[in-house]
């Protein structure tokens, strides 16, 4: 059996907290064994983790973790200070497991853009291929299209201007494929990826709480804006009174959005009930009235997939590319990026018209069936890609 290393920069394979990698990073390693490879899967260690894991075909190895040592840096307030040297010694503390395991492998694979340097170095130590898997850009698409604003993301456009022999990219709402249009990078060199459901979803009989309550699911970090949230909340106290706003996981933000939540007195309202097992997601998605997402890149992920296939409807902000899935008044209610005022006002109005809340619900799941994959389907798919990777180191 062939032989792949599987490098990540996140610990756990998904959490809705600090450290926590994409939720479909579990689903790529899935594809890895269904094409035919035994998987090492190598990540930064953390607290709660143990150090080696293995099920049938892969092993879980979690090595020194740069990341965590160098986060500190982040209070500084430029990212960049943090990321390069965390990216420039996670290549580094891979390049040392590599050389003291003496282990070959026949593929290299980087999960995430934190993974660019290592997977360069590793695949080059041993002469074989590398594919660089990610899951969206993490970039605003505006900025990629030139200005010198885009050299921050020097892990992306490293990636783009230098691809390795494939990028498996995730079609998450941030323009991946037009950032690979940017930067040339030919078709034959890349696949973009829509993320799939989990088939159970269809199986789920789902009634709305009572109260009433609107959902987000993510981590409580900067770029997912969860402020935002706490502000539409704010707006609709006074109109809806009895609407709860509950906001799923957990992270380095959690803080500062509590002292919000005081600040515009929404204590009675909206909660952070913080990490929650993906099946206990589906069950509260399922009993929600309303869907909510105000991230800053994108507003397309695993959540808002499931929310469309679970026939719920989606309050959202026009970012990225988010517009391909959400279209205003068919597939959702869709909003100018700063507009929450707007977003609120919709809220309002699907709590208040139960027809309309339906119908957009309805005409969501008509969509999701025509564009989504469950994700047995969705891995292999994932899986042929790996598989002609098979023979050509």
């Amino acid at each position: 059996m062939r032989r792949v290393l599987s490098i990540s920069p996140w610990p756990s394979i998904w959490v809705m907290g600090q450290g926590g990698g994409s939720p479909s990073e579990g689903y790529a390693i899935q594809a890895f064994v269904k094409a035919g490879f035994e998987v090492t899967h190598l990540t930064p260690v953390a607290t709660g983790l143990p150090a080696f894991e293995e099920q049938e075909h892969v092993r879980f190895i979690r090595i020194a973790n740069p990341f965590a040592r160098l986060r500190p840096i982040i209070k500084t307030g430029v990212g960049f200070f943090y990321r390069f040297p965390a990216v420039s010694a996670w290549s580094l503390i891979v390049s040392g497991w590599l050389r003291k395991s003496g282990e070959g492998f026949d593929l290299v694979v980087g999960h995430g853009l934190e993974s660019a340097f290592a997977l360069r170095r590793a695949a080059r130590y041993l002469g074989v291929p590398a594919i660089s898997r990610l899951y969206g850009t993490s970039a605003p698409i505006e900025q990629l299209r030139g200005g010198l604003l885009r050299e921050r993301y020097f892990d992306l456009l490293y990636i783009l201007r230098h691809p390795p022999d494939h990028i498996v990219l995730t079609d998450d709402g941030t323009c991946g494929d037009e950032a690979l249009r940017i930067f040339r990078v030919p078709e034959d060199r890349c696949d973009f990826l829509l993320n799939g459901y989990d088939p159970s979803l269809l199986s789920m009989k789902c009634k709305e709480s009572s109260p009433p309550y609107v959902i987000t699911a993510t981590r409580l970090v900067d770029g997912k804006r969860v402020d935002r949230v706490i502000r539409i909340a704010a707006m609709c106290k006074e109109s809806l009174p009895e609407l709860q706003f509950i906001i799923l996981g957990d992270g380095p933000r959690r803080g500062l959005l509590e002292v919000l939540i005081r600040k515009l007195a929404v204590s009675s309202t909206v909660h952070l009930p913080g990490n929650v097992p993906r099946t206990k997601v589906h069950e509260m998605l399922c009993r929600a009235s309303v869907v909510l997402f105000t991230q800053e890149v994108s507003n397309i992920n695993n959540t808002v997939l499931e929310a469309l296939v679970l026939g719920k409807p989606v309050v959202t902000l026009d970012v990225g590319c988010t517009r391909k899935f959400i279209r205003h008044g068919q597939t959702g209610l869709l909003y100018k990026p700063y507009d929450l005022e707007g977003a609120a006002r919709g809220i309002e109005r699907l709590m208040r018209e139960k027809s309309f809340r339906k119908d957009l619900g309805r005409r969501a799941e008509d969509f999701s069936r025509k564009v989504l994959r469950p994700w047995p389907e969705r891995v292999n798919q994932e899986a042929a890609i790996y598989r002609r990777f098979i023979g050509s180191s």
